[in-house]
């Protein structure tokens, strides 16, 4: 490890901004010490509890490990999550965990490198049986980011296309406080605009009313978090359209025609009631044969006298008078339309010779009615997009203090913005690789820097001067700063015999 506190004059260097003008030691850190023990492979992520107390540690093999620091980070100070007992909940490599920043029982863990999908999970390090919750997603988790209150957190899932954003929450279901997945916002996916096709890291704001991101085409992206649930969009229902029916010249009043085929029955007592029953007809068919036949006899006769008929008796009635005088049984008859027209006749209505085009209302559908779809969750509204580097956006990281926003990517530039503003203050040219994982100290006076260099540079942020160097022999996979001293833990994937992770300190 290399310690550069003397610095050549730099057009950039501000003597009110160096540690002594501040009443401050120049800072210098010791050797890193090696955590062996506890870890089957490489270490893939590290994270300190927020009252400092815990370290946890998640690795390949669906390992997951908690440490006590108070029993000077031997192998006997981890303990595994679940118990050894019982098998692990994830399927793959845990590769992103976080804590809770309120809570220093609660932490959230998150595995890649699995077919079968990622498995998100809620512990309560109190009771290490079993999760608290677990939650499946169709990718890999590449990023797990804490709400400032503790009560929320987002879940980075890469897709083909693009990638989406779960958000998560501690709602009460039942009367008791439970985690859940929020179904009434959403952020990316195929609905995702320009801008944000892959997002590289994740981070909620200190006051938590924004949720930033940065992603391959080089932006900054911001987008407004509700905390307080959301009317979910009503989806489109796409009612049937009435068909335009054409029919040919009409001879009665236009009605609207449905399409829909009648039963056989109800068609064939349709055409009784227009031809009339078969006694009827046989009746018809007699008559007509007579009619015909009284017809050729009378044409055949002479004429003959009418002979005088006898004179009726007043007390006899002609009976085929009382025939006639019986109501006519309709139903009897069969001929509804004839009867009905012979007691009531109606005009004739002139025939029309214009098409009858009339709405035909849907047919009514004899399947079972479908369940009612489900509401489409509402996309956050975006506050702010920026394009800052000509290059992919790898990092995202904000000052504890609230005043900066630091950013790096594969230019191997750090920019630090102004997060009020989003005004670039300062731009650090210290990697010579790509910049992947970025951390700030409990008080905002370093920040970290790692990637794909053969170091982890710890830079002054008011000064710009390269504080430290310290060796690595692999990809940095994971950093992260004790939340109460300056003393950071990380993490690389290299060629060595033992899987181990590291921890400096700074001495003074």
């Amino acid at each position: 490890m290399v310690n550069e506190n003397d610095q050549p004059y730099r057009p950039d260097f501000f003597p009110i901004a160096q540690p002594g003008a501040r009443d401050l030691q120049r800072p210098t850190f010791g050797r890193s010490q090696d955590i062996r023990g506890g870890n089957v492979k490489h270490v893939r992520s590290v994270a300190w509890s927020c009252d400092g107390r815990r370290v946890a540690t998640g690795g390949e093999f669906k390992e997951l490990l908690v440490w006590d620091t108070k029993l000077n980070l031997e192998a006997r100070a981890s303990t595994s999550l679940p118990s050894s007992s019982k098998t692990s909940v994830h399927n793959g490599h845990v590769g992103s965990i976080a804590w809770s920043p309120v809570d220093p029982n609660i932490l959230v863990s998150g595995d890649k490198g699995s077919s079968a999908g990622g498995v998100i999970a809620v512990w309560d390090v109190s009771n290490r049986s079993s999760p608290v919750a677990t939650f499946k997603i169709p990718g890999d988790v590449l990023h797990i980011s804490f709400h400032p209150s503790g009560r929320h957190f987002a879940v980075v899932c890469p897709q083909r296309n693009k990638d989406e954003v779960f958000f998560y929450w501690l709602t009460t279901i039942d009367g008791e406080e439970k985690w859940a997945r929020r179904d009434d916002i959403a952020l990316g996916g195929a609905l995702m605009d320009l801008g944000a096709e892959e997002i590289n890291s994740l981070r909620f704001t200190n006051s938590g009313k924004l949720v930033c991101a940065v992603s391959n085409d080089g932006s900054i992206n911001a987008w407004i978090y509700p905390s307080q649930l959301q009317m979910q969009e009503e989806p489109n229902e796409e009612l049937p359209e009435p068909r335009i029916v054409e029919s040919g010249p009409s001879t009665t009043p236009s009605t609207p025609k449905i399409l829909a085929e009648e039963p056989a029955e109800t068609h064939k007592s349709r055409e009784g009631s227009r031809e009339g029953s078969p006694e009827n007809n046989r009746d018809d068919k007699d008559t007509a044969e007579e009619d015909t036949d009284m017809n050729g006899e009378e044409n055949s006769k002479p004429a003959e006298a009418e002979e005088p008929s006898e004179p009726k008796k007043n007390n006899q009635a002609d009976p085929q008078e009382e025939e006639d005088k019986k109501p006519v049984n309709v139903e009897q008859s069969g001929d509804v339309e004839m009867a009905e027209s012979a007691q009531d006749p109606e005009p004739i209505p002139t025939r029309s010779t214009a098409p009858s085009r009339q709405p035909t209302p849907p047919v009514p559908s004899s399947e079972p009615a479908k369940p009612a779809e489900k509401k489409k969750a509402r996309q956050l509204q975006r506050f702010r997009h920026a394009v800052c580097h000509s290059a992919s956006l790898l990092s995202l990281a904000f000052d504890p203090q609230g005043k900066y926003l630091a950013v790096g990517g594969q230019d191997a530039l750090l920019s630090m913005f102004d997060s009020r503003d989003w005004i670039c203050e300062r731009t650090f040219d210290i990697c010579t690789s790509a910049i992947r994982h970025i951390a700030f100290s409990h008080d905002g006076e370093f920040i970290a820097l790692g990637g794909d260099d053969t170091y982890i540079a710890i830079v002054s942020v008011y000064t710009g001067a390269l504080v430290a160097k310290l060796p690595v022999y692999g990809m940095v996979s994971s950093i992260a700063w004790h939340p109460k001293t300056n003393w950071l833990a990380y993490s690389y994937s290299g060629k060595v015999a033992s899987p181990i992770w590291h921890i400096v300190h700074q001495e003074t």
